[in-house]
């Protein structure tokens, strides 16, 4: 009997289903809602930070304003009117925020009207005043208002004691520090507006004033370089450059001071967020939004600049629809799943008891359906054989069934096999595979195809292409097996088939890859062997000569480390299609590793291989390429590996290229070498002396020579350079060139150069102890150890386990050792001198000197190179040598010249105001003992015979 039972409107399943939406919709929406304020945060402080440093950077330029109006006059001396007139005009075209330029001149009282009425003699009405356009009151010393650029519009201020200003303290710390500082703000005579300024004030002195004490600096005080600045035009100015001024979604406040107030605000930009509140009351309720302030706060000038800023309230659609739309659609979806479970329940409920129903009508029937027992056995005959078929066809299912008549004609083909692989049917409707396909009959796999079939076996996977109606090229897989009836007889084959195109193209390309460098295209190292050993064949086959040609750049790592890696990985792709260009197509081009190429060129009987082929890579290479909107010119040095078919293993010739490329580089780069057995015997050589080097250290095998440095003035000796030398027990005296730079580039250079240093300072300083005088002992600085970061440390540990002073340790540097990263540079440099060392630029001239940089280093000692000093006796290098002189004397700095064999070397240099020189001339460089014999014996330049 059925059962009636009555239901709820809501079944359980249906409520834990709906309570379960919600709980993770609510989950969903918090942790987006996470992300979204996440993001709106990082987003804001991203954008402040830009901000705080756009105004960080421009207020350095701005102050550089200064430095440069006051180089003018350290270089100068005395500036006229017109000149600083003539100076400043292109410079208040390019900074508009800068009110005027001016010079302010100090002057006792009497000085002062003097000089007033002098000026009166060019400007009519001229006269000296205070603040106010008041009479000039008597003063110790005034400082006027001189120079003022432009005039128009700033009359007020011409003539103006800047002593009567609330700027006087400013001037005076100004005068006694001899760095510019920045006065406070004040409302300037000149402005019109409402907006305040400041003023960037330099003291200017006379000559050799700038390392005197305090006290001595004001008493050379002779005037101020200034620039008025309107702070609000100069805030504006930096942002809009930077392009900042289009955000309105942030609020941007700057002051000037020791602390954040109204009075000290110079600029504004956007609203407050409580004002926006206040005006908007319906968007304050919604604007659920992040409300943190950035502040950055830096000193420039002497005084505390502060920048602080502020996001502006958006709207809460605006910034969390992802939080919002996570929410309304998993409460929607929550209720459809719950409303979906519910109806499949009381779905069950009416099927129950329908099934109830129809068991009392089916046992009703179970007696016709016993009479029906042997029909039924037929049919579940019928229906094994069916569900096998259907068993063996679901094993081969794909993407299409076919059927074969026992001709191997097609009966039938399901449609995907023309839809997928873009086939005509009427193409194989009531033809056999092969028809279609003419290749099969004349290849390998298809008659063991076509044999498999005669002799009505299964087949699996067989693999084929087919061109389609879209005239592109179709792969597929096939699997069938044959049919037999009841008797055993056949009747043909059925089966499937899918496409396969996507995989193919994939393998082909996997293919590719495993052959081919990723970045040029050009062939691997996997794929240049195989090259190699069939163009080696060919060559023994056919007696005709092979080149291998290893082709590397010059330069390559200074544009990767100035222009960063992507420009280094253009670079490549260019050069790889030019040296492709500039071989014919039977040549093989292979990319080997970083920015080393690879070119196998094959002789033939017209056309002998030559120079040109070399000539011809090298100038395409060599043409500028355009990185990152400029031109560079990279060159490549080639090595060249002749095969003779009776001579090396093909496998050695890269090697042999190598190892002429090596040699081309060592002879200056750009040049191409020919493989010679003697290179290889230089390489063996190069091998020897690292082996032996890596354990010179260990066995006690450096020595140190000292080369004397005399002071021309006095003659006498006042320092030495501590020079390596290297005493091999089988080798004997190596000389530096040879191993130095192999040591530089296997990095063993910064445990030697650590072994240089501590043992000339201890040196030094036995050599002080035993009453030689407080000699100063110069030490080289390699590239490796400059880079160390540990070199600070090294340094100051030797100085105190030898107690050597600091002040007689001179660290030698060469001008292309600090070049790549100058403000690296100039930071380690300025750490180096705070130990008490003096600092000098070894070779200089030799490098890429640039006079801007030798301002910013804290250098003691140029030296110049003996490359100069030995032509001056024919004038061919007197005018540099005198020009590096002089500058070194502009910039404070001591000059000593290497290389000094002669006596009229010795005479000319002294003429030209040298400091010191050393050389042969005075003594070559000695052992220690040596060395203490000259000073036992005090040896200097008046002992010295004269010159003949």
């Amino acid at each position: 009997m059925p059962l009636f039972r009555k239901s709820s409107p809501i079944s359980l399943a249906a409520a834990l289903t709906l309570v379960t939406g919600m709980a993770v919709t609510g989950l969903l929406f918090v942790a987006v809602s996470a992300l979204e304020y996440g993001k709106m945060e990082l987003g804001f402080q991203q954008r402040a930070q830009v901000r705080a440093a756009a105004i960080r950077r421009g207020l350095d330029d701005t102050l550089e304003l200064v430095t440069i109006l006051n180089d003018l006059y350290t270089s100068f001396g005395s500036v006229s009117r017109e000149q600083f007139a003539d100076f400043t005009r292109p410079l208040l075209l390019r900074y508009p925020f800068v009110q005027t330029f001016n010079f302010h001149r100090v002057l006792t009282d009497e000085q002062a009207r003097a000089y007033e009425a002098m000026v009166r003699q060019g400007f009519p009405g001229y006269r000296m005043h205070d603040a106010g356009n008041r009479p000039m009151a008597p003063r110790r010393q005034h400082v006027i208002v001189d120079y003022l650029e432009p005039l128009d519009g700033n009359e007020a201020a011409f003539g103006l004691d800047v002593m009567s200003l609330p700027m006087a303290a400013t001037v005076s710390q100004a005068a006694a520090a001899g760095t510019t500082l920045a006065t406070p703000l004040m409302r300037l005579v000149q402005e019109r507006g409402n907006q305040k300024g400041f003023v960037l004030l330099k003291p200017v002195y006379r000559p050799g004033a700038q390392t005197a004490t305090a006290e001595q600096r004001r008493a050379a005080w002779i005037g101020n370089t200034g620039a008025v600045i309107r702070s609000t035009d100069l805030i504006h100015k930096i942002l809009q450059g930077a392009e900042l001024l289009d955000d309105h979604e942030l609020v941007l406040r700057v002051y000037i001071g020791d602390d954040v107030r109204p009075d000290n605000l110079i600029f504004s930009q956007g609203q407050a967020p409580e004002q926006t509140a206040a005006a908007k009351p319906l968007q304050r309720w919604f604007a659920f939004d992040y409300h943190d302030i950035y502040t950055s706060t830096f000193s420039a000038a002497g005084k505390s600049w502060h920048v602080l800023v502020a996001p502006l309230p958006r709207p809460f659609l605006s910034s969390h629809l992802g939080s919002l739309s996570t929410l309304i659609g998993g409460l929607l979806f929550s209720m459809l799943t719950a409303a979906f479970v519910n109806s499949l329940a009381r779905r069950s409920l009416r099927v129950q008891r329908l099934v109830d129903e129809r068991t009392h009508a089916l046992q009703l029937s179970n007696e016709r359906l016993n009479e029906d027992v042997a029909a039924r056995k037929r049919t579940e005959e019928a229906l094994q054989e069916s569900e096998h078929r259907f068993r063996r066809l679901l094993a081969l299912s794909s993407d299409w069934y076919w059927e074969q008549d026992r001709d191997f004609r097609f009966t039938n083909i399901s449609g995907g096999f023309f839809d997928k692989g873009m086939q005509d049917p009427a193409d194989f409707l009531g033809k056999t595979r092969w028809q279609h396909h003419q290749e099969m009959r004349e290849s390998r796999w298809g008659q063991d195809h076509i044999a498999q079939l005669q002799a009505h076996q299964p087949f699996y996977n067989l693999e084929y292409m087919l061109s389609g109606t879209d005239g592109r090229p179709h792969w597929f897989s096939t699997s069938g097996e044959p049919v037999f009836d009841r008797d055993g007889k056949f009747c043909g084959y059925q089966g499937t088939g899918t496409e396969i195109t996507e995989r193919k193209l994939s393998e082909q390309r996997i293919h590719h890859i495993a052959h081919h460098d990723v970045l040029t295209g050009l062939p691997n190292r996997v794929l240049l062997q195989d090259r190699l050993m069939q163009a080696a064949a060919f060559a023994n086959r056919s007696g005709i000569p092979l080149w291998v040609m290893l082709i590397d750049l010059d330069r390559f790592k200074f544009v990767n480390d100035s222009l960063g890696h992507k420009a280094g990985d253009l670079l490549l792709k260019t050069v790889a299609q030019r040296l492709q260009d500039s071989v014919r197509e039977s040549d093989t081009v292979a990319r080997l590793s970083g920015d080393e190429f690879v070119a196998i060129l094959t002789e033939y009987p017209d056309e002998a291989l030559s120079l040109d082929v070399t000539q011809r890579i090298m100038r395409a290479v060599a043409q500028p390429v355009l990185l990152e909107g400029k031109e560079f010119f990279v060159t490549c040095s080639i090595g060249v590996a002749v095969y003779d078919p009776d001579g090396t293993p093909a496998q050695r010739l890269i090697e042999h290229a190598d190892i002429a490329m090596y040699r081309a580089k060592k002879l200056g780069r750009n040049n191409t070498q020919f493989y010679q057995p003697a290179m290889n015997e230089e390489a063996l050589e190069r091998v020897r002396i690292e082996t032996a080097l890596r354990s010179a250290l260990e066995r006690d095998e450096f020595v140190l020579h000292y080369q004397p440095q005399v002071d021309l003035a006095s003659g006498l000796v006042v320092g030495m350079e501590a020079l390596i030398r290297w005493q091999h027990p089988e080798l004997g005296m190596v000389a530096p060139h040879r191993f130095i730079g192999l040591a530089e580039e296997t990095g063993l250079i910064v445990p030697i150069g650590a072994w240089v240093l501590k043992t000339a300072c201890a040196q030094a300083k036995a050599w002080q102890d035993a009453g030689h005088g407080p000699l100063r002992i110069a030490v080289n600085l390699s590239p490796r150890q400059f880079g160390e970061p540990k070199l600070l440390g090294a340094i100051t540990e030797v100085l105190e386990q030898t107690g050597l002073p600091p002040s007689c340790l001179d660290i030698e540097l060469t001008e292309g050792l600090f070049m790549h990263d100058v403000a690296l540079a100039v930071e380690l440099l300025h750490k180096l001198k705070a130990l008490g060392l003096a600092l000098s630029i070894d070779d200089f001239g030799t490098g890429y000197s640039s006079f801007s940089y030798l301002r910013k280093f804290p250098i003691d000692v140029l030296k110049i190179d003996r490359s100069f000093v030995s032509d001056i006796a024919e004038g061919g290098e007197a005018a540099i040598v005198v020009s590096i002189i002089a500058l070194a004397h502009n910039l404070k700095l001591r000059v000593i010249a290497e290389g000094v064999e002669s006596a009229e070397q010795l005479d000319y240099l002294r003429r030209n105001g040298c400091d010191e020189i050393q050389g042969y001339y005075f003594s070559q460089p000695l052992p220690a003992g040596d060395f203490e014999q000259l000073l036992i014996e005090g040896r200097n330049l008046r002992t010295m015979p004269a010159a003949a």
